[in-house]
C-alpha cells in the first residue's frame, strides 16, 4: 500500500503563493539607491504586465504595491479602448525647504522627494490595450521625466533656409 506523503505548510506556500518573487531588497527601491529605477520597474512589471477584466483593478494594485514602498501617484480615470497614461510619481510626503538663493529671507520650495536623487523626477507610464473577450492588457513602467521630455519647444527649432 502506498502512503501519501503530506507536504509541509512551507512547501504548500512556495508552490501556491500568489506573491511576487523578490529580486530586489526594499532598500534598493528608495530614490537614492543606485539601481532604484531598475528595482522599481522589476516590481511594477510583475504587478502590471497581465490581462485584467477591469484595468482599474490593475492600477489600484500598482498604487497599493508602490504605496507600501513609500511612492504615490494619482490614479487616472481609465477610458475604454487603447490609451496611454502618464502620472508623476512622488516619494513620501515630498520635500519642503527654504531656498535662500533668490533672496535673503528665502523662498519656500516643494519637491517630489525623487528629483533630488533622480534629475527631473520620474513618471509612471501605463498603457492599456483591449485584447478581446472583454479583457485589457496592461503594461506599466517608470521613465525619467528628462527622457520623456526630449521634444524641443517650437521656438527653439531651427529651420533650414531654401536659398
Amino acid at each position: 500500500m502506498k502512503k501519501n506523503k503530506m507536504k509541509s505548510f512551507k512547501q504548500h506556500l512556495e508552490e501556491h503563493s500568489g506573491a511576487y518573487k523578490r529580486q530586489w531588497l526594499d532598500q534598493d527601491t528608495i530614490p537614492s539607491a543606485p539601481h532604484a529605477l531598475e528595482a522599481l520597474n522589476s516590481l511594477i512589471g510583475q504587478m502590471a504586465e497581465q490581462e485584467y477584466l477591469n484595468p482599474q483593478v490593475g492600477v489600484e494594485k500598482l498604487q497599493s504595491g508602490l504605496g507600501k514602498l513609500g511612492y504615490h501617484f494619482e490614479a487616472p480615470s481609465l477610458m475604454a479602448g487603447e490609451h496611454e497614461y502618464s502620472m508623476p510619481l512622488s516619494y513620501g510626503a515630498g520635500t519642503f525647504e527654504n531656498d535662500m538663493s533668490q533672496n535673503p529671507y528665502g523662498e519656500f520650495k516643494e519637491g517630489d522627494g525623487i528629483s533630488d536623487h533622480i534629475e527631473g523626477g520620474v513618471s509612471l507610464k501605463i498603457s492599456c490595450t483591449p485584447s478581446g473577450d472583454g479583457k485589457t492588457l496592461m503594461n506599466a513602467q517608470l521613465v525619467k521625466n528628462m527622457e520623456a521630455e526630449k521634444i524641443a519647444p517650437v521656438d527653439q527649432i531651427k529651420v533650414k533656409d531654401k536659398g
